[in-house]
C-alpha cells in the first residue's frame, strides 16, 4: 500500500494481458462527469450522454490506445503483460529489444489505433453524406456535420440549423424571430427548446421551415471521431513520456545515439511541463497541473535511469556489459509469428500428431495380425485384414 502506483484493481485479461484499473482513476472520471454537469453550457445536454462520452468512450478508446502499444511490442519480438488506467490516462508495461525501431513501433502503435478507430468513424459518417470536422476544440455534444449532398450543416438535438425548404439557405434572425413570434401569438404557448425534438420539429414546420439534425448513430459516430482525434493530437505532443516524446527519442537515437535521444526527449518534457505549468494556473485547470506534474517526475527519472544505466564511467551499459566487445545494435529477437502463422503452426502439429497416432494404432493391429499367421496360418485371415496387411506393407517399403 506505500506504492500509490499499486492501488488498482484487476478488471479482465485479455490476450493474455492483464487489465487493470487504478482506483484514482474512478475519483478523476467522477469529478469529470461531475464537472460536465455544473457547467452551464452543458445545462441542456443530458446526463447520460455526458457519462458515456467522459467515462466509457473515453476508457474504451485508452484501453484500445494501450493494446496497440502491447501488440506493437509482440510485433517487434517483445512482450507485454499488464495494462494500467489510471487517473493520467493509460500505461502499457512492455518488454522491447534495446533498439531504436522496436521503441518507435511499438510506441506508434498506440496513436495507430486512435487513426484507425477515427478512420472506421470518418468512412461510415463520408458513407452517409456528412464531412468530419477536424477541429479538436468543437464542442461533442453539439455537433455539428456538414452535408456534402445538399449543402447543410446538420447538428444533434443539442443545438438547431434551420433552413428553407428544399434549400441551404438558412433564414435570417429577423425573419426567424418574426415567424417565432407569430407561432407564440397563435398557439399562445412558448417556443419549445431544441432538445425537445418532435416539438420543436413540429414548431419549426408551422413556421414554414425544415430543422437539419444529424441522426443519432452518427452524432455518436462522430463523438467516438473527436475522441480519439484529441487523444491522437495530445499523444503526439514531443514531450516525454507521451508517445510523442518517445517516438522523437527514438528518431534522434536512430540519428545519433541512445543516450541522446533520451537526452532530448526528457528536457523537452521538461519544456512542455512549464508550458502545462503556466496553463494550469493561468486557466484554473487541475488536470493541466496533474500532467505537468508528471512529466517533470517521468522525464527525471528518466535521466537518473540513464545516470545509472551509463555506470560511473560515463559508458552505456544499458545493453549490457557484453556490449563493451561491440559497437553494434544487439542482435534482432525473433519476431513472434502473426496469428495465421500460428494458426498453421498448430494446425501442422495437430496433423503430425494425428498420423502418429494412427501409425501406433497400425502398428499395434500389424503385430496382432502377424501373431494370427503364425498360429492359424495366413488363410486364416479375414479380406479386410489381407487389405490392412498388404497396405502397411507397402507403407513400411515405401515410406516416403
Amino acid at each position: 500500500m506505500r506504492d500509490p502506483m499499486s492501488w488498482s484493481i484487476p478488471v479482465f485479461r485479455a490476450f493474455g494481458i492483464q487489465v487493470r484499473v487504478h482506483i484514482f482513476f474512478f475519483v478523476i472520471t467522477i469529478g469529470l462527469f461531475l464537472r460536465q454537469l455544473s457547467l452551464t453550457q452543458y445545462d441542456n445536454v443530458w446526463w447520460l450522454d455526458k457519462l458515456l462520452l467522459t467515462v466509457v468512450v473515453l476508457f474504451v478508446s485508452v484501453l484500445l490506445h494501450e493494446f496497440g502499444h502491447c501488440f506493437g511490442a509482440r510485433y517487434v519480438g517483445g512482450d507485454a503483460r499488464e495494462i494500467l488506467i489510471w487517473p493520467l490516462g493509460g500505461l502499457a508495461y512492455t518488454e522491447i529489444p534495446h533498439r531504436w525501431r522496436a521503441l518507435f513501433i511499438t510506441v506508434a502503435a498506440g496513436p495507430a489505433v486512435n487513426v484507425l478507430i477515427c478512420l472506421v468513424c470518418a468512412v461510415a459518417m463520408i458513407a452517409a453524406g456528412f464531412v468530419p470536422s477536424l477541429n479538436p476544440t468543437a464542442d461533442p455534444h453539439a455537433t455539428q456535420m456538414s452535408n456534402y449532398r445538399d449543402g447543410r450543416t446538420y447538428t444533434s438535438v443539442y443545438t438547431a440549423k434551420i433552413y428553407k425548404p428544399g434549400t441551404s439557405e438558412e433564414p435570417t434572425f429577423k425573419e426567424f424571430q418574426q415567424k417565432r413570434d407569430e407561432y407564440e401569438k397563435q398557439s399562445n404557448a412558448r417556443f419549445p427548446k431544441a432538445t425537445d425534438t418532435a416539438e420543436y420539429e413540429k414548431a419549426v414546420g408551422a413556421m414554414g421551415y425544415e430543422r437539419a439534425i444529424v441522426p443519432g448513430w452518427l452524432v455518436w459516430a462522430y463523438r467516438i471521431f473527436w475522441l480519439n482525434w484529441l487523444l491522437f493530437l495530445f499523444n503526439m505532443i514531443p514531450a516525454y513520456p507521451l508517445d510523442g516524446g518517445q517516438l522523437l527519442q527514438s528518431l534522434v537515437w536512430a540519428r545519433t545515439d541512445h543516450r541522446r535521444g533520451v537526452v532530448v526527449a526528457s528536457y523537452t518534457g521538461f519544456a512542455f511541463a512549464i508550458v502545462f505549468l503556466i496553463a494550469s494556473i493561468a486557466w484554473n485547470e487541475s488536470l493541466f497541473l496533474g500532467l505537468a506534474l508528471f512529466m517533470l517526475y517521468s522525464a527525471s527519472m528518466k535521466l537518473m535511469q540513464l545516470e545509472m544505466e551509463e555506470g560511473p564511467f560515463g559508458y552505456d551499459f544499458s545493453a549490457g556489459y557484453t556490449s563493451l566487445e561491440k559497437d553494434d545494435e544487439p542482435a534482432p529477437q525473433p519476431k513472434r509469428p502473426g496469428p495465421i502463422t500460428r494458426w498453421r503452426e498448430a494446425r501442422r502439429a495437430r496433423k503430425v500428431a494425428r498420423e502418429a497416432e494412427q501409425k501406433q494404432q497400425d502398428d499395434e493391429h500389424m503385430d496382432q495380425l502377424l501373431e494370427k499367421i503364425a498360429r492359424s496360418g495366413q488363410a486364416s485371415l479375414t479380406d479386410e485384414e489381407r487389405q490392412f496387411l498388404k497396405r502397411v506393407s507397402a507403407r513400411k517399403r515405401n515410406p516416403s
